[in-house]
């Protein structure tokens, strides 16, 4: 069984980014691979920027039967500044397949997170709360994107897949760690090349925030 090692957390943009030639479309995937870097690093706030998303996303999120809408940036402000504060922000994809087209990305994994027993996520399940579990499951994914940049996040779970594994201790990694690990890969993803691709979608001319 795959352990979730957050340093990979790029494996599928990158292979797309590895074979997509078309520069808008290489620009949206540029635009996820920062926005997945960012947030698990914990720095939410420049996900927000105009550079990177539109001034009304919109998103819905399903897990296990349940959706959570956000619809607006005041909502997706609360959305990601709640599980950053809660410190659930370290997750990512054991395998990804990544596609872009002229419509967004559109995203097929397996995701998951490593948690304490004691952790919400696994209520009702028969586990050591001295334990370490890896929570894992399927979903796919749309982002749409507009003018460049990202119009939302339509995530859809496919609840019979989820599965609990327990795991070493060692694989439970904080934010903080997170963050020192994923710095290397979010240096090469800088905001200036972001800035400079949305040109393609704006006549020649950078959009600043």
């Amino acid at each position: 069984m795959k352990v979730f090692d957050v340093r990979d957390i790029t494996e599928g943009v990158d292979a797309a980014l590895a074979v997509v030639e078309n520069p808008m479309h290489r620009h949206m995937l540029k635009n996820y691979r920062r926005h997945a870097l960012l947030e698990v690093s914990g720095f939410w706030e420049d996900i927000l920027t105009p550079i990177m998303m539109v001034d009304h996303p919109i998103y819905r999120i399903t897990e296990r039967g349940r959706t959570t809408v956000c619809d607006g940036m005041d909502e997706v402000r609360s959305f990601y500044s709640h599980i950053v504060s809660e410190g659930v922000n370290v997750f990512g994809a054991l395998e990804e397949q990544v596609a872009v087209s002229d419509h967004g990305i559109f995203i097929e994994a397996v995701f998951a997170q490593v948690v304490r027993g004691t952790d919400p996520a696994l209520a009702g399940e028969d586990v050591d709360r001295q334990g370490t579990y890896q929570v894992s499951h399927n979903f796919a994914a749309s982002w749409p994107y507009r003018d460049g940049r990202l119009a939302g996040e339509y995530i859809y779970d496919d609840s019979g897949s989820w599965r609990v594994d327990e795991v070493d201790p060692s694989a439970l990694i904080s934010p903080a760690e997170a963050r020192a690990l994923l710095a290397p890969s979010l240096e090469r993803s800088p905001l200036r090349e972001i800035e400079e691709g949305l040109a393609l979608f704006t006549g020649g001319q950078p959009r600043r925030a």
